[in-house]
């Protein structure tokens, strides 16, 4: 009975020792990635699998969605995450944003899809689609859901609010398509957009790239940003037109208002504490921005005469009379897309240098302007 009972508990401890094990093998510790300036989304490290939770609600402790990135075999850890092995090699990009992030992270042969070819001016793009070695899905606001799983992309890179359960169409959640949602677009501030060129860089196992591209972007970015506090006289700036029954301008606390304020300017709308655009009257933004130096992103125009065409009371504004009209679609493909909206977002150094350049040319006497011109 003894020598049973000892055998017993040998084969006891050795299963417990054996599951013990197991579970260290499945779990590692992780740390987490300190971003700088991103405020929706963390990176967790570990030496098995990267953790990349979304924010999409504002508190940064609500997490919307978890992406396990893995090399290997699949690891055992939250199953409620989405698990997505890297690097990607054939990804469906739904912004042109994305493919441009893609691309400054060397890797846009991996683009096998896109949304909607006009909003593209890169020709790689361009020239795929032509050829077909890049599939357009998406020509409205609906992505060609059976065109998308046939093509059975390693990843479905998308625009959302964080959730994938409620942002994406469920017959390609059903597929089981590997799908990530970029969260950029919420962020508020210049460097913070930027800074999600680290979140592309882990799905194509490329990490220390995206980390040393964002940190030269984000010294120029901050050496002109002080260079333009020497600024004593601040112009004052106008932007966007009327469209429809409401003027939407830029919030005091969105993307850009931050970039004018970098750039040294005064905007309009003062300092109330909002994001996003905010709908205006034309009579508030008349009141408020007749005698403003400066007006700047008026949609897509490409002469100054034009913007009568909308409203001729656009021609009571002081920058109008004294022609200080700068259009941000300097370059544009055949359908008159800016790539201001294709690598601007990556590039905000140089959107910064253009902004200052315009408002005040003797901080910046040998530049050339990349993505604005004057509307003539």
């Amino acid at each position: 009975m003894i020598l049973k009972a000892i055998l017993y508990s040998s084969l006891f401890f050795l299963l417990i020792s054996c599951n013990t094990d197991e579970l260290r093998n499945h779990q590692t510790v992780s740390s987490e990635v300190k971003l700088s300036y991103a405020k929706r989304f963390k990176v967790k490290l570990n030496d098995q699998f990267v953790t990349i939770q979304l924010l999409g609600n504002k508190s940064n402790e609500d997490v919307t969605a978890t992406f396990i990135l893995y090399k290997n075999e699949k690891p055992i850890a939250n199953q409620n995450a989405y698990f997505i092995k890297v690097p990607v090699k054939k990804m469906a990009c739904m912004s042109s944003i994305y493919a441009a992030m893609v691309a400054k992270l060397n890797a846009q042969k991996s683009i096998v899809a896109i949304d909607n070819v006009d909003y593209y001016t890169n020709s790689f793009i361009q020239e795929g689609v032509t050829n077909q070695s890049i599939v357009e899905l998406a020509k409205g606001y609906q992505v060609e859901v059976e065109e998308t799983i046939a093509l059975n992309p390693d990843l479905f890179m998308t625009f959302g609010m964080g959730n994938p359960s409620e942002d994406i169409d469920k017959k390609l959640m059903q597929a089981k398509i590997p799908i990530a949602i970029s969260l950029d677009h919420l962020e508020e501030t210049p460097l913070a957009r930027a800074e999600w060129i680290k979140f592309f860089g882990y799905f194509l196992d490329r990490a220390n790239l995206a980390d040393s591209l964002f940190v030269a972007t984000e010294k120029k970015y901050n050496d002109l940003k002080q260079l333009a506090k020497s600024v004593v006289q601040k112009r004052t700036v106008l932007t966007e037109i009327k469209y429809g029954d409401a003027w939407y301008v830029p919030a005091s606390n969105s993307y850009m208002a931050h970039l004018l304020k970098d750039a040294g300017a005064h905007y309009f709308l003062g300092n109330r504490n909002e994001t996003g655009s905010t709908p205006q009257t034309f009579e508030y933004v008349y009141n408020a921005a007749k005698d403003c130096d400066v007006w700047l992103n008026l949609y897509n125009l490409n002469a100054k005469q034009e913007l009568l065409s909308y409203d001729e009371r656009y021609a009571l504004f002081k920058a109008y009379q004294t022609n200080q009209l700068y259009n941000n679609n300097n370059h544009q493909n055949k359908q008159g897309y800016s790539d201001y909206w294709e690598t601007g977002i990556t590039n905000p150094d140089e959107v910064l240098a253009d902004v200052m350049y315009i408002l005040y040319p003797h901080l910046l006497p040998h530049h050339e302007l990349k993505y604005y011109k004057q509307l003539k």
